[in-house]
């Protein structure tokens, strides 16, 4: 895997997208002996989900571990990648009676669920810029619409491709950086009520995930369409404004 000045990129991001959470590099490791090397690398003694973790790096710029003793429920340990899950866990015991009224539905919304293989010990969280985690599985950046809407044009910018994103229910972290780890595409996810209530995250906040290598192009891409003019904060007109006045469209409407 390629290595990036990963300060190098926050510094675009904030400049072109003016974000206000810190990016997150996320890194998976099958031995904790290898997650203990990462750089001031903070082991916590007490219980979180990922989601938790995660926005320690993002809103407080911890680098954490999250490891499989670490986190509340084998429900995140299936997903994680550090749980076998068994019959109990595809039951989707967890959510009767909470999201969903009946054990069928309930046991249908796990067996819908993106998950890691089993073969992991924890992950570790850093802010991506502090290049404490040089080689990231994932990128992990919390976006309002305007701002994802920008950075995935980027992605698309020189080598089109129709993006496509799930809605699993509760459960961001399956439909965005997991379903990146398992498909390697960028991937959109709205924020849960556990993203919420226990990761501070803001509900006009979306989750970005993306692979380090289709970040840091859409980065550089985001420099091409600001040459285009399109660029952050998108400019807002009137409702009565006609489309084709001065600074209106881009030239390359016209004619269309």
């Amino acid at each position: 895997m390629q290595a990036y000045d990963w300060k190098e990129v926050y510094d675009q991001l904030v400049e072109k997208l003016k974000i206000s959470r810190l990016p997150v590099a996320l890194k998976y490791y099958e031995s904790r002996e290898e997650l203990e090397k990462v750089e001031r690398i903070r082991m916590p003694s007490t219980f979180f989900a990922p989601c938790m973790i995660i926005n320690q790096a993002a809103q407080y710029g911890w680098t954490v571990a999250c490891l499989v003793e670490n986190i509340h429920a084998d429900y995140c340990r299936g997903i994680e990648g550090m749980f076998q899950r068994d019959k109990k866990w595809f039951s989707g015991g967890i959510f009767k009676g909470a999201w969903f009224n009946d054990p069928e539905q309930a046991a249908k919304h796990h067996a819908a669920l993106a998950c890691l293989p089993c073969k992991y010990v924890g992950f570790a969280a850093a802010p991506l810029a502090s290049n404490r985690i040089p080689e990231p599985d994932v990128c992990i950046l919390y976006l309002n619409p305007a701002q994802a809407f920008m950075l995935l044009c980027a992605y698309q910018f020189d080598q089109y491709e129709k993006l496509e994103f799930t809605f699993v229910g509760e459960s961001t972290c399956s439909d965005s950086w997991i379903s990146t780890m398992l498909t390697g595409k960028p991937k959109i996810g709205l924020p849960c009520a556990a993203d919420q209530k226990f990761a501070g995250v803001r509900e006009d906040h979306l989750l970005v995930s993306m692979k380090p290598a289709d970040l840091r192009t859409a980065v550089e891409n985001l420099s091409k369409l600001h040459r285009n003019g399109l660029r952050y904060p998108i400019v807002s007109n009137s409702l009565t404004t006609n489309m084709w006045s001065p600074g209106g469209l881009p030239k390359s409407y016209e004619g269309y």
